[in-house]
C-alpha cells in the first residue's frame, strides 16, 4: 500500500492509506449520419463498462435512421472504488438510443468507504437526436453511488433524458438503506465559435441519504420505492414534454377523484383520453412535477411549471416522478416516449412491458421483517460517542482536504481525501465532515443575525407554502402532526442542502469591505454567475424558482433600507436588484441572503443557517394556517426540525456549490403541483 501524511493546521498529524484497487471503466460511442442512416462508426470501452451495439431491432432501427446501443458490464454491477467514463457523441443528422441491459446494481462499499462513480459526457449536434433510456440505478444496503451526466446541445439539437434510481433490495428490508446516492445532470447550450464558455441552462441534482423519515418518501403512509428524472430539450422531445404535462395533469386529477375546484379545469379538460387511461392502469401512487427551464435571453411566460419544449430553441423541460412501485414507472415511460418510436425504429422501454394489465404480487410473508431483524443493531451509545470524539481532532484535515482527490494505487482512479482521512481513523463508510464548531459571534452580529431570522422582517417568506398546500390538497400529505412534521423535516433539510451552499459561496465572495467604489467587475461576475447556476438548479421547480426571486428583490429592498447609513453597502443592495439571473432581473434568495450577510458583517455559516431556519419557520406558518397543526404544536415542531435542518446546512455549505443538491425527490415533484391547483392560499 501507498501512505500518504495530511498535516491539518494544528496536530495531531493524521496518517492515511487506501489499500482500494478500483477500476477504470471507459466507453466511447460516436453516431454518424450517412445518406439518412444513423451508423456508430466509433464503439470502443474498457471493463467494468461494456458497450453492446444491439443486433435485434437492428433493421427496424437502420429503416427508421437511427442506431442503439446498450450498456453494460462484465459483472453482475459496480463495486465500491468503480470509476465508468462514458462519451457519446451524435453528429448532425443522427439519432442515437442508448439502453442499459438490466438495472444497475451497486454493491456495499468497503470499509474504505469509497464510491462507485459513473459519469457520462454527450455531444449532439444540429438535428441529432439522443436519447437515453436506462433501467433504474439500485443501490444495495451500504452501497454509495456518485453519477455526474453533462449534455452539450447545439441549438437545433433534441435530447431526451432519463435519470432514475430505485429503493434497493425492497424485499431484503433494504429500503433506501445505502450509505448514500448523488446524481447530478447538467444541459448545456454549445457556444457559438469565440463565445464565453457554455454555461448550464438547466440542472436536475438530487444527494440522497438518511433512510426513508428524512428522504421524505414515507409521505401519506405510501412508501414512494423509485425516483425518475427526465429532460427533454429540442423539437423531437417536444411531444414527450407534452405527454409528460399531460400526465401530471391526469394523476392529479385521479388523486383528487370527484371533488369540485381543487384543479384548473383548463387543465382537465385539456388532458387527452390516453394519459387518463394510461394513469388510471397504474397500480400504485404516482406523482408527476414539471418543470420548465428558459435559457433564452427573453423567455416568454411566467415561469410557470408547465409548456412543452417547443416555446423556444434554448427551452429544456424537466419532469420529476416518485412512484410506489418500478412497474409504473415503466409503462409512464413508454407512453410519454412512444412518440420517439418512429425516429429510433423502436419503442423505449416497450420491451419492459409484458401484459395490458399489471397486478401485484405478494411478497412472502414475512420476509421483510426477517431482513429486518437480521439487520444488524445501531450503534450503541459509547460507539457513537467514540466516532464523535474521532471526528472532532479531525475536522481541521477534513476541512483542508475538501473538494481534493488522490490518486488510488495503482494510478486507477482517484480517491477523495476526505472519504480516505475517514476511512483510515476508522469513520463509519460514507460519513463526511462533521459541521463546523460553533461560531464566536460578537453582540452586534448576534442582533443583527437575530433581525436576519425574524418574521417581521419584509421578505414575502409567509406567503410560500414550500409545496406544503399542494401536498395538502393533492392527498399526499397524511393526516395528524407527524405528517407534517416528516413533511416539514423533509423540505427543510432539502431547501437547506440545495440552497446553503449558494448563500455562503455569496457570502464569502464579499467578505471583504466594499469600498465607495463598489465591488470590482470580477466580483459582480462571480456573483452573477453564482446566481445564474442557482437559477439553473431551480429549473425543475417553477413554484420554487418564482418564490427565490420574490424574496431577492424583497431582500434586496430591505438590505437598501437597513444599510442606509451606508452609502456603499445601500447602492450596492439596490444593485443587486438588477443584476439578477431571473428575468425580470431579480436576485435570487440565497445569493442575495449570501451578500446582504456579508455587507452586514456575518459570516458564511450564519447565512447557512438563516436559510435552515426560515425554510422551517416559513413552512410551519403555512401549516398553522392550512389548520393542519396547531401554533403550539408548530413551536415544538420547529425547535426539532430546525436545529437538524441548520446542521445540515453547514454541512452542506462545506459541499460548494458544485455538489448543491436537493434531497426530497417526492417534495420536488408535488411542489410544481401547486400550479395546477385551481383554488390558493399561497402563492407557491
Amino acid at each position: 500500500p501507498r501512505w500518504w501524511c495530511v498535516s491539518p493546521p494544528s496536530p495531531p498529524k493524521v496518517l492515511l492509506t487506501t489499500y482500494m484497487a478500483a477500476r477504470r471503466g471507459l466507453g466511447r460511442i460516436t453516431a454518424a449520419c450517412e445518406a439518412g442512416v444513423t451508423r456508430l462508426t466509433r464503439v470502443a470501452h474498457r471493463a467494468p463498462c461494456r458497450l453492446l451495439p444491439m443486433a435485434d431491432g437492428a433493421a427496424a432501427a437502420a429503416g427508421a435512421g437511427a442506431a442503439h446501443c446498450a450498456i453494460g458490464g462484465y459483472g453482475g454491477g459496480l463495486l465500491g472504488g468503480d470509476v465508468v467514463e462514458l462519451e457519446v457523441e451524435v453528429e448532425a443528422g443522427a439519432a442515437l438510443l442508448l439502453t442499459t441491459q438490466a438495472s444497475t446494481k451497486v454493491y456495499r462499499t468497503k470499509r474504505d468507504g469509497i464510491a462507485a462513480t459513473q459519469s457520462l459526457n454527450a455531444t449532439v449536434d444540429d438535428g441529432g437526436l439522443l436519447v437515453l433510456a436506462p433501467d433504474p440505478v439500485v443501490p444495495y444496503e451500504s452501497a454509495a453511488y456518485e453519477q455526474r451526466q453533462r449534455f452539450m446541445l447545439s441549438p437545433a439539437a433534441s435530447l431526451v433524458a432519463v435519470d432514475w434510481v430505485g429503493a434497493g433490495r425492497v424485499s431484503r428490508g433494504e429500503r433506501w438503506a445505502f450509505s448514500h446516492f448523488a446524481s447530478r445532470n447538467e444541459v448545456l447550450r454549445r457556444p457559438e465559435a469565440g463565445a464565453a464558455p457554455a454555461k448550464a441552462v438547466a440542472v436536475d441534482a438530487m444527494r440522497l441519504s438518511g433512510g426513508a423519515g428524512l428522504l421524505g418518501l414515507d409521505l401519506g403512509r405510501v412508501e414512494y420505492d423509485t425516483v425518475v428524472s427526465v429532460l427533454c430539450s429540442g423539437e423531437e422531445a417536444a411531444p414527450v414534454a407534452e405527454r409528460l404535462r399531460m400526465l401530471s395533469s391526469a394523476l392529479a386529477h385521479r388523486r383528487v377523484g370527484q371533488r369540485p375546484g381543487v384543479l384548473r379545469a383548463a387543465l382537465v379538460e385539456e388532458v387527452s383520453e390516453p394519459a387518463a387511461a394510461a394513469a388510471r392502469a397504474l397500480l400504485g401512487n404516482v406523482v408527476v412535477g414539471v418543470g420548465v427551464a428558459q435559457g433564452s435571453a427573453a423567455p416568454k411566460g411566467g415561469g410557470g411549471s408547465g409548456g412543452g419544449a417547443g416555446a423556444g430553441a434554448l427551452d429544456v423541460v424537466i419532469a420529476r416522478l416518485a412512484a410506489e412501485h418500478a412497474e409504473d414507472v415503466f409503462r409512464l415511460l413508454h407512453f410519454a416516449m412512444a412518440p420517439l418510436a418512429p425516429r429510433l425504429g423502436a419503442s423505449p422501454y416497450g420491451l419492459r412491458i409484458h401484459a395490458d394489465v399489471a397486478a401485484l404480487c405478494p411478497i412472502k410473508a414475512g420476509a421483510a421483517a426477517a431482513a429486518a431483524a437480521a439487520a444488524p443493531p445501531p450503534p450503541t451509545t459509547e460507539a457513537a460517542r467514540a466516532t464523535s470524539s474521532l471526528a472532532a481532532p479531525l475536522a481541521p484535515a477534513l476541512s483542508i482536504a475538501r473538494g481534493l482527490s488522490i490518486r488510488a494505487p495503482g494510478g486507477n482512479g482517484w480517491v477523495p481525501v476526505q472519504r480516505a482521512i475517514s476511512a483510515a481513523a476508522g469513520l463509519p463508510p460514507g460519513e463526511e465532515a462533521p459541521p463546523p464548531p460553533p461560531l464566536a459571534l460578537s453582540p452586534r452580529q448576534r442582533a443583527r443575525m437575530a433581525h436576519l431570522s425574524d418574521a417581521t422582517l419584509p421578505t414575502g417568506g409567509f406567503a410560500h407554502s414550500g409545496g406544503l398546500e399542494a401536498a395538502s390538497q393533492l392527498g399526499l400529505l397524511g393526516g395528524g402532526d407527524e405528517a407534517v412534521r416528516r413533511f416539514t423535516r423533509a423540505a427543510t433539510h432539502s431547501t437547506a442542502t440545495l440552497l446553503a451552499p449558494f448563500a455562503a459561496g455569496a457570502c464569502s465572495l464579499f467578505s471583504s469591505p466594499v469600498g465607495k467604489e463598489g465591488p470590482s467587475p470580477a466580483q459582480w461576475r462571480e456573483w452573477e454567475a453564482l446566481d445564474t447556476a442557482l437559477h439553473a438548479q431551480l429549473s425543475a421547480n417553477g413554484p420554487a424558482r418564482r418564490a427565490s426571486a420574490e424574496q431577492g428583490r424583497a431582500l434586496s429592498r430591505v438590505g437598501a433600507v437597513w444599510l442606509r447609513q451606508e452609502a456603499a453597502a445601500r447602492d450596492l443592495c439596490a444593485a443587486f436588484g438588477d443584476r439578477g439571473a431571473n428575468p425580470n432581473r431579480a436576485p435570487h434568495g440565497a445569493t442575495m441572503l449570501g451578500a446582504l450577510c456579508a455587507l452586514l458583517g456575518l459570516p458564511p455559516q450564519v447565512a447557512a443557517e438563516v436559510i435552515a431556519y426560515t425554510t422551517a419557520r416559513d413552512v410551519l406558518s403555512a401549516a398553522v394556517r392550512l389548520n393542519l397543526v396547531g401554533p403550539l404544536a408548530a413551536v415544538e415542531m420547529q425547535a426539532d426540525v430546525a436545529e437538524e435542518a441548520a446542521a445540515a446546512a453547514a454541512v452542506a455549505a462545506q459541499r460548494g456549490v458544485a455538489n448543491a443538491a436537493s434531497s426530497a425527490p417526492l417534495l420536488e415533484a408535488m411542489h410544481p403541483c401547486h400550479d395546477l391547483l385551481d383554488r390558493r392560499i399561497f402563492r407557491t
